[in-house]
């Protein structure tokens, strides 16, 4: 059974809501409460910290940031902030998704800087454990803000009042903080694999390595990222599918998981902060986003096993080129191009001759004589069917579909949250920041770590033929090998950024935002609801694009 670490503590939250960011406001007189000067009462608060997590992992609104809008995943049939995916002159500062995200993100920072000030406050057995904890989130909440806004306001304070001036912060001063909670938290953290999906010391080192890459610092952050190969309690499956299975799913139980997001069965211990409708009531809502439409089509019906298809999100083109179908085993641990019928009453009368296949999208084109076997028998949908040969979209509703996430066990085929936990980090990651580090100082130490990652992602017989050279040792093939180990993971986007690829791979690779993107899209919008409450926007002046 999982362990509830990340249940929401209502009454810390009636304390802590605020409206809008700089509009906080304790109504209930959190400073001076005498609970918040109690063991109980800082322990309630360091677990309040970890719950704005869920708003990010697992969810459509930060998928549409950080997945969409990339070289390897576009808008689906049913997406909902398509100006984000484009880049298109409709996505403007008074963007929803953008709004909400910030205002979560500051949330989430300033719980951390009210347990901080508490935890200084408050003498108890674990105190320094709690401090760990609450260092990593405020580092991991503002390595997102960072990212999405560069120069932004910055405080390890907690908001007492209300606050009407922001300060504008330059990036790397943010990253410094970052790197020093980081710190804290690999200090003070156990080492541990599991904790219940509380931070240890391994997430904080996997997560410092990450954070190191991203400034540049690539020897480090390769050493850091040994360590964490080398000593720590983690393991590649052998079988990348299984890695995604619903057995597999519970993070405390997965071995190739360093840090993940916790949901429970009960969805009851799901529930978020404000519970808005937006994010759907709790549970891991991914397995919604990826799943095609098929419960239309000629002998198909909604199911449990196939999934509900709110079809937001698709592969592109060039995400199925890149995959090996013969050796990789991450092209059928990630994606799923079959469907059987599970409606006969439906097939209609195009295909009398139905009798299990009903779809059969292909990574490729079908012969004629593929198609003339399948008339009357079920439908194909090739790469011509879908995509024009320039990587367009035709067919933004039936495709090869990105299937990590699909959850066959909910408890009915309506059901749209899963118990899935989000993971985080993986193992894997820290191969390939191996890789990235060390290709320049050290490319055969790089190339044994990329190999070691990839013999274990063949198909078992074809280790050979996964194996690459010195020579395929750059930025775009370890960004292509990223693509194929975390399609979907909620990285993509500070990838590219972080490698200064976003606009060159996205105008190649993504039709949909080719056109509109440029260099100014690698930092999003000041938000309009945060410039609408301030009284220095001439420190924010808006980015040009939006």
């Amino acid at each position: 059974m999982k362990v509830k670490v990340l249940i929401t503590i209502l009454i810390t939250f009636t304390f802590l809501s605020c409206e809008d960011f700089l509009k906080e406001t304790y109504k209930s007189g959190l400073t001076s409460d005498p609970y918040y000067t109690t063991p109980d009462g800082v322990e309630s608060l360091v677990n309040a910290c970890y719950t704005p997590l869920r708003y990010w992992y697992g969810r459509e609104e930060a998928s549409n940031f950080t997945a969409t809008g990339t070289d390897i995943v576009t808008k689906g049939a049913g997406h909902t902030n398509t100006p984000v995916n484009d880049y298109s002159t409709d996505f403007k500062a008074d963007n929803g998704g953008l709004n909400n995200l910030w205002a979560w993100l500051y949330k989430a920072i300033n719980f951390c800087n009210t347990a901080v000030a508490r935890l200084d406050e408050v003498e108890m057995e674990n105190k320094d454990v709690l401090l760990g904890e609450v260092s990593f989130l405020r580092a991991f909440y503002y390595w997102h803000v960072v990212e999405m806004w560069g120069k932004t306001h910055f405080s390890i304070d907690e908001s007492q009042g209300v606050i009407t001036t922001a300060n504008a912060t330059e990036v790397s001063a943010i990253y410094d903080q970052i790197l020093d909670d980081l710190d804290v938290a690999i200090t003070n953290c156990p080492e541990e694999k599991e904790r219940g999906g509380r931070i240890t010391s391994w997430a904080a080192k996997a997560f410092k390595a990450r954070m190191l890459l991203t400034r540049g610092q690539k020897e480090e952050a390769a050493k850091l990222a040994k360590e964490v190969i080398n000593s720590g309690p983690f393991e590649l499956f052998k079988d990348y599918k299984a890695l995604w299975n619903m057995s597999n799913s519970e993070g405390s139980a997965n071995s190739e998981v360093i840090w993940y997001v916790n949901y429970s069965t009960d969805h009851l211990l799901n529930l978020e902060l404000d519970n808005e409708a937006q994010i759907r009531n709790g549970g891991n809502n991914l397995h919604l986003m990826y799943c095609m439409k098929y419960d239309d089509q000629p002998g198909m019906t909604r199911d449990v096993l196939n999934g509900r298809p709110f079809n937001r999100y698709m592969p592109t083109k060039f995400m199925l080129e890149l995959m090996d179908q013969e050796n990789d085993q991450r092209w059928a641990g990630s994606f799923k191009w079959l469907w059987i019928m599970n409606a006969p009453e439906n097939k209609g009368e195009d295909y009398p001759n139905m009798t299990d296949t009903a779809i059969w999208t292909i990574n490729g084109y079908a012969t004629p004589e593929q198609r003339a076997w399948a008339e009357g028998r079920y439908q194909i949908f090739d790469l011509s069917d879908v995509y024009e040969e320039d990587g367009s979209v035709k067919n933004r509703k039936q495709y090869v579909q990105i299937d990590k996430f699909s959850d066959p066990t909910r408890a009915s085929k309506g059901e749209d949250r899963s118990s899935r936990d989000a993971f985080v980090m993986r193992i894997s990651e820290m191969y390939l920041i191996v890789a990235e580090g060390l290709m320049d100082s050290n490319p055969t130490e790089a190339l044994q770590y990329l190999n070691q990652l990839r013999r274990q992602r063949a198909v078992p017989g074809h280790e050979s033929a996964m194996e690459v050279t010195t020579g395929d040792l750059n930025i775009d093939f370890l960004l292509d090998e990223r693509a194929r180990e975390f399609v979907g993971e909620q990285l993509r986007w500070f990838d590219l950024k972080r490698t200064g690829k976003l606009v060159e791979r996205v105008k190649a690779h993504n039709p949909d935002a080719a056109a509109n993107i440029n260099e100014g899209h690698t930092l999003r919008p000041y938000p309009q609801d945060f410039l609408d409450a301030i009284t220095n926007k001439e420190d924010f002046p808006q980015r040009d694009n939006y």
